[in-house]
Parts: C-alpha cells; structure tokens; sequence
C-alpha cells in the first residue's frame, strides 16, 4: 500500500515514527482484536465492555475481527495469522501476558499494535500513560501515533516490559490462575510472602560489557515501572535502545524486606548491595533451578541469554505532552 493512502501505515521517515513534531493522521481499514477471555477487567460484563469498545473502534471507520483467546501462547498464533492475512492494525486487549503473547506473533513487523487494558497491572499502560478506561483508550485511533520500539528478547522469545531472574520468577509461578482473578495483585502478596519464607536465594552470575556481577533477583528492563507501580529501573525507557539492569545481591532471605521498603521509597539504589547499570545484552547463568519471567509470564530458567531487538515494534501511544501516570513524564 501507499503511504497515505486510507488503511496504511505512515512512512517510514513520517513524525509519528520518528517520534518529533506534530502526530501524523492514522488511517487503518481492518483490525484484528485479539482479548483474554480470562484477564481480570474482562472476567466481569466481558460483553458489554467489548460491544463498546467495538463500537468505538468501528466509528472510525474500521473493519474489525475479534478472537478470544483459548490457551496459552494462543495469542501468538492469532497474531501471526492476521498479520499474515493483511490486517494492518492488531488490538490487544488483555494484561501484560497478553500483550506478551501478541507482540510474539508480530515482531519485526510494520503493523502497529494497540492496547486495551484489561489485565491484573497494566504495566504497559502505566509506562505510556494510556487512560484504564477502554473506550478512552480506544480513541487512541484519534488522537495518538506510532512510534517504533525495540525489544527485549530472552532466546528466541521477545518481551516488551522486562526480563525477572530469581524470587520474581518464583512468585509468578507460584501464582494460582483462580486466586489472581478472584484478588488481582493480592494474589501477587500472597506468593511473595510464601516465597519470602521458602525461596532458596541461590546466587547466579551476570555478565555484561565485559564484567561478571552476583546476584540473587535481577530485572533486566525496558520499563520504569514493575507490577503495582513499583520502579526498580527507575531510569529504563522503553524508547531507549537499552536494558537498565538492577542486580540485588545479597542472598539472605530477611534482607529482601528492607529490599522491598527502599523500592518502595525509591532509594534502593543507595544499597551498597545494589548494583545498576546500562547495557545492550546479558548473559546470566547459574542453577537450572533458577527461573526466568518475562512480563510476568515464566518462562523457563537458567542459563540464558538477554538482547535487544532495535526497530521491533509499532506501538501506538498517546500524542505529545501526554502524561505518563508512572511519574508523570511527557512523552516526547
């Protein structure tokens, strides 16, 4: 298709993938909606918030296919399928798992990928400042534009938020489906401290720019903001071409506590047993015992390697001098 033609993208060298200047029109003719039959915020009037999210996306004119999800790494093939088939707008409305499992299907295309909060966190959306209403959030078709972002990947399985080694990995595990619809992030509490009490703490080895580090957790992030609004990479960007890493490294169990407070407060990067730093990939090995998450999704488990995929990902986001509700930071 034409660039600027009804249903395309915008070029390649256009403001609104360049990220500067004003938003360029965003034309699309036919969508795919892929949503988690299962996600918390769909669990409850699922149909009648969908009829109106439908509705709002059709009032711009377009085409929409809806596909629930059935299983897990489903999302995965539903995107791959309608991309495949020309849609050249994918929706995912879900979690931070979902939007995971999508981003899988659609990597390294030029389609762009908009999300309708619906999960437990939404940490995708707290990073971007899109509104937890659906419909409002939808009128990104409007009102937002494209940017381009890199990846995360862990192997060969790309991520948009983060990368856990360690107790996060444990806890997300641990998580019982049926316990995180019914309490949301207290599901979250309830593993953490079950696995305050029985994790083993097992050190691992990072190594990164040439040097080796020891840690017990490690985030490795494209993204400020972790679970219910926690920042442990503070100063991680998701249109950055970057990871931020942040090793704590101390392996007794009681000084995760006091752990947890200074994130809390935002100081744990004070902690001479805290260690950050910037790098663009990652090698981390240890215990085969040792598991791995990625948005909140375990994975697998050591050993692995971490990289980055520049030039991804279109993601649509809100228009400049929006605010990001992690610390009110304008999108530039």
């Amino acid at each position: 298709m034409k660039a600027g033609s009804s249903g395309s993208l915008p070029a390649g060298d256009s403001p609104a993938l360049r990220g500067s200047g004003r938003p360029a029109p965003v034309r699309f003719s036919k969508a795919a909606l892929i949503y988690n039959p299962a996600a918390r915020r769909l669990r409850c009037r699922r149909f009648r918030r969908l009829r109106a999210v439908l509705e709002r996306l059709r009032s711009f004119g377009l085409t929409v296919e809806v596909h629930g999800t059935v299983g897990s790494n489903h999302a995965t093939g539903l995107a791959q399928s309608a991309v495949q088939r020309g849609c050249d707008l994918i929706v995912a409305c879900g979690g931070d798992g979902t939007v995971n499992e999508v981003v899988g299907g659609m990597a390294g295309s030029r389609v762009p990928l908009m999300v309708i909060p619906a999960g437990t966190a939404n940490v995708l959306a707290q990073e971007i400042g899109l509104p937890l209403d659906w419909v409002e959030a939808a009128g990104l078709l409007r009102t937002g534009r494209i940017r381009r972002i890199a990846l995360g990947r862990v192997g060969s399985r790309p991520f948009v938020l983060m990368a856990g080694i360690g107790v996060d990995a444990a806890v997300v595990g641990s998580v019982h489906g049926g316990l995180k619809a019914l309490l949301g992030q207290g599901a979250f509490w309830i593993a953490s401290l079950r696995q305050l009490l029985s994790y083993p703490f097992t050190p691992f080895e990072v190594q990164a720019e040439g040097e080796s580090s020891q840690a017990t957790f490690a985030v490795i992030a494209r993204a400020r903001n972790y679970g219910g609004g926690f920042q442990i990479a503070g100063q991680a960007d998701l249109f950055s071409e970057d990871f931020q890493v942040c090793l704590f490294q101390n392996g007794s169990r009681w000084r995760f506590p006091r752990y947890f407070w200074n994130v809390v407060r935002r100081r744990h990067p004070r902690l001479p047993d805290v260690l950050q730093f910037r790098t663009r990939s990652v090698l981390v090995k240890g215990s085969p015992q040792t598991g791995v998450q990625i948005d909140g999704e375990l994975i697998g488990c050591l050993p692995q390697s971490v990289t980055l995929q520049p030039d991804a990902l279109s993601l649509l986001v809100p228009g400049p001098g929006k605010l990001s509700s992690g610390e009110g930071k304008v999108i530039p």
